[in-house]
């Protein structure tokens, strides 16, 4: 890419006029005026303000990299300025590993170190986290208003959990092409990336990001709604966690977690959890073991009772610490969901994965103690989610994504769909299954009210 741009009137062709300008317009902050020419120490000390000193260094060690061995680059002009704002936008793969490569502290030729990959990926990151929290408009102030922050170790957890793909060792070095197929592998470091190149040059140039990014962008950090109103809350993921499970979900639900049920706040009850979550459509649970482990899943249809399983194939099982990995449905079986209660013969409770009494995620009724088996076939390369194959609840939260499904109801029912008062109280339904009683109601419906 040493020649994306050679020139003003190849620049014309490169990029529309509002680009243009704000590509002018960051030239001239860096620079510190439009006929000095850019240096490296200008380009890092002006870029730090706005990204990780780290990511602007590698970011210049990649621009005034000299075309020719032998060679000083000492300044340069627009026309480079402007290349990573070219790859991220229009770039092809190829485009995108040779800069990542440039960016990397220099090794040998056909290969690099794994380790300087995870500290690149660490400081991407951690701008994209302090871009979003110094955007006007973000998402991020509400989820840093109800506690959700990031440690180095949740960041650090991220980043390792993006090179899942490449390689587990992370002292030893890898030739480039393992490079180019980790980023084929993985689109959420790509999403990352960009985005945080993206809103480097619109800071610097005095814009927001243009109307044809936003057009095509997939949701990266969900907005959060209903959040709890309680001051005693604590959450038990922070935000790197929220920005990898997002990834991991389907692309129209990405962009709202409607915010359910917390142990801290709702009491270590099943029947209230079970009332807060029915009917709610898709699902997420995160769960904090005893052992401090976090762990959980996400449900793709909305949770109903019932002695059969239900779900589909999008269904998930992941760990976030200490080691954030997610796994996918491999299609052996469909054991995906299963919610039951009040049952001599099978079990009660709420289980993920699996079989019968070998759950890749299984909560008991009764609230407060789980399973989580050595090996699970229905979800791909799969791991003991808990540190222990019987484990205790220390913590438990449920979040909805998406919008809320609508009702069938509220569709066109009408003053004639007449419903049972317990209907509308899942709680006290779900209380009344666990302690076994009928549902009377149930069985003196008009003819005209649901089954």
């Amino acid at each position: 890419m040493g020649n994306v741009a050679s020139g003003k009137r190849e620049s014309d062709n490169l990029y529309t006029p509002e680009e243009l300008r704000i590509l002018e317009t960051a030239y001239r902050n860096a620079s510190g005026g439009p006929l000095e020419k850019l240096t490296s120490e200008r380009l890092v000390e002006t870029w730090s303000q706005t990204i990780e000193r780290s990511l602007a260094e590698a970011t210049a060690q990649f621009l005034f990299t000299p075309t020719k061995p032998g060679q000083q680059c000492i300044n340069i002009h627009l026309k480079k300025f402007g290349e990573p704002f070219y790859i991220m936008e229009r770039g092809n793969m190829e485009h995108k590993m040779q800069m990542l490569l440039a960016s990397l502290p220099k090794g040998s030729s056909d290969s690099f170190n794994i380790k300087q990959l995870e500290q690149y990926i660490h400081s991407v990151i951690k701008s994209y986290v302090h871009l979003e929290s110094t955007s006007k408009g973000s998402h991020i102030k509400d989820w840093h208003d109800l506690g959700f922050i990031t440690t180095e170790r949740s960041a650090c957890t991220f980043a390792k959990g993006l090179m899942r793909y490449l390689s587990k060792d992370l002292e030893h070095t890898m030739p480039n092409e393992a490079l180019e197929r980790w980023l084929h592998l993985t689109p959420q470091f790509l999403q990352l990336w960009r985005e945080v190149f993206t809103q480097l040059y619109s800071r610097h140039g005095g814009s927001k990001r243009s109307n044809h990014v936003k057009e095509i962008e997939i949701c990266i950090l969900p907005q959060l709604c209903d959040a709890p109103q309680n001051s005693h809350y604590r959450p038990i993921i922070e935000l790197p966690h929220v920005l990898y499970i997002n990834a991991q979900l389907p692309r129209e639900l990405r962009h709202k977690w409607r915010f359910l049920f917390s142990s801290k706040i709702h009491g270590e009850s099943f029947s209230t959890m079970l009332g807060k979550m029915l009917d709610k459509g898709p699902t997420l649970f995160f769960i904090e073991d005893e052992d401090q482990y976090i762990f959980g899943g996400y449900a793709p249809e909305s949770w109903s009772l019932k002695p059969q399983f239900a779900g589909n194939d999008s269904s998930l099982l992941y760990t976030l610490s200490p080691a954030m990995r997610c796994f996918s449905a491999t299609g052996y079986n469909d054991h995906y969901q299963y919610l039951n209660l009040n049952q001599q013969t099978m079990p009660n409770g709420l289980g993920m994965g699996g079989q019968f009494d070998f759950w890749g995620l299984w909560l008991d009724c009764m609230f407060g103690e789980g399973q989580s088996v050595e090996s699970c076939t229905t979800y791909a390369d799969y791991v003991q989610l808990s540190k222990r194959k019987q484990f205790k609840i220390r913590n438990m939260e449920v979040w909805a994504v998406g919008d809320l499904p609508v009702k069938d109801d509220e569709e066109g029912g009408g003053e004639g769909h007449k419903r049972s008062v317990l209907d509308s109280n899942m709680e006290d339904r779900a209380m009344l299954e666990i302690a076994g009683k009928q549902m009377h109601s149930d069985g003196l419906r008009e003819p005209d009210m649901d089954d």
